[in-house]
């Protein structure tokens, strides 16, 4: 059975963290990922174990908007979503829908938004997640195309 928590941030639990976004590279299945340190961990985060074995994490942290842009005034209160990382054998099994409404409750009082930028491989699946399963809106993207 799955648990579900905010974390505590102790050497063993980012120890965990640090292995997990390692799995996330090895994967390659987002552009430019690069395994985290120590000091790239945020608060709040929130994970989810089995038998004490991390399997899933969100961590993100809070800013001011200080640009006005067509969706966000300035000076509103904001949470940037830094990472949601779930292990492939424990996917589509609501571990990560489960981990951003943790997180949403957390922060609705403290923040007019939440907000993500993405770098997948997959958009579609990461659209999928993200618009439908989590109500967040579809806004922009930036597309890249090599000609070399």
């Amino acid at each position: 059975m799955i648990e579900y928590k905010k974390a505590i941030l102790d050497d063993d639990t980012i120890r965990q963290l640090i292995e997990l976004s390692t799995k996330w590279v090895e994967e390659d299945c987002s552009y430019g990922m690069v395994s985290n340190k120590k000091e790239n961990i945020n608060e709040p985060c929130f994970i989810a174990l089995d038998e004490k074995k991390i399997v899933g994490y969100i961590f993100g942290h809070f800013y001011t908007k200080e640009d006005k842009t067509s969706y966000i005034e300035i000076g509103s209160k904001c949470f940037e979503v830094d990472e949601l990382y779930v292990l492939p054998s424990y996917r589509s099994k609501g571990i990560g829908k489960k981990l951003f409404k943790m997180l949403e409750e957390f922060v609705i009082n403290d923040a007019d938004y939440i907000t993500l930028s993405t770098s997948t491989k997959d958009y579609k699946r990461t659209l999928k997640f993200y618009v439908e399963a989590n109500d967040m809106l579809y806004h922009s993207a930036y597309l890249i195309k090599k000609t070399k």
